[in-house]
Formats: structure tokens, sequence, C-alpha cells
């Protein structure tokens, strides 16, 4: 799959790790019933794993239509691999794609942390992030979420 260059007013997703011991569909109706999202459950995203082998990671899709923000919930543990390899403390990841002024996403991060099933949620700078990693090859490039991009 090529890759994607983006120009300097493109605005980089916002992400937050999730550490928590709820499955995948509880934390995701936790997120809805805090935020009134409305994650739903979506076709798994895949990403070539060591030896090329794809690990698939459980994925949640809101699209937010009015602000054109779009919300994902990601699996950190695959079947094969974590997404975010370096960061394997994490149970999931939530991103939040699209131009956030309204600051949609810090009141989100405010509103789950009120679960006192989430140990902890922690907000990554997705700009910092080293573009050579796999981390920001598998969001910016990932088949879906640059689907998503023309929607």
């Amino acid at each position: 799959m090529d890759k994607i260059d983006f120009d300097i007013s493109y605005t980089y997703p916002k992400i937050a790790g999730i550490k928590t011991v709820l499955p995948d569909y509880t934390l995701a109706w936790h997120i809805n019933n805090s935020f009134g999202m409305n994650l739903a459950l979506n076709i798994d995203w895949e990403k070539a794993g060591v030896e090329n082998l794809m690990s698939k990671h459980r994925h949640y899709y809101y699209p937010f239509e009015d602000v054109e923000l779009s919300w994902h919930l990601i699996r950190n543990k695959g079947t094969n691999a974590y997404f975010f390899q370096s960061k394997p403390l994490f149970d999931f990841f939530l991103i939040c794609n699209g131009d956030d002024i309204y600051n949609y996403f810090e009141r989100a991060i405010e509103a789950i942390k009120q679960n006192s099933d989430i140990e902890n949620i922690f907000e990554f700078k997705f700009d910092l992030i080293p573009k050579k990693t796999p981390f920001y090859n598998n969001i910016l490039n990932n088949k879906l979420f640059i689907e998503d991009f023309y929607v």
C-alpha cells in the first residue's frame, strides 16, 4: 500500500491509551454512555506483524458528522501482535480523527476518567510520534483509516 503524504495543514489524530480489565464491548458501552457517542463494532483492523503474520484488532467506530470527527476504539493486543508494539501496557486506544476545534477529545477523556472500571487513560501527542515508527504508519496508512478520509 502506498504511503500518504499530508500537507502542512493536516490535523493529526488525537490518541489516548486506555488501561482497563473491561472487555471491548463493555468499554465501548461505557464510553458511549459517558460521552453520548455511539461506538459500534466495525470490521477488525489488520496490521502486518512479525514475519508478515497479519494481526487482527477489534475495532469500534463512530462518525460524529456534525463536526466532521470520526472516533475509533482499537484493541491493542491482536491475534498475533500488539497494535502499538512499544506500548503493550495499554489495552485499547481511543482515536479522534478530524479538526477538533471544540475540544471534544479532551472532554471525552475527562468523561471517561469518571468511570471506576477504567484504571488509566493517557493522551499521546500524535505529532511527537516519530514518522518512522510502525504505529504512525498503522494509523495513517491503514486501509480503513484512509477510506475514512474520503467518506
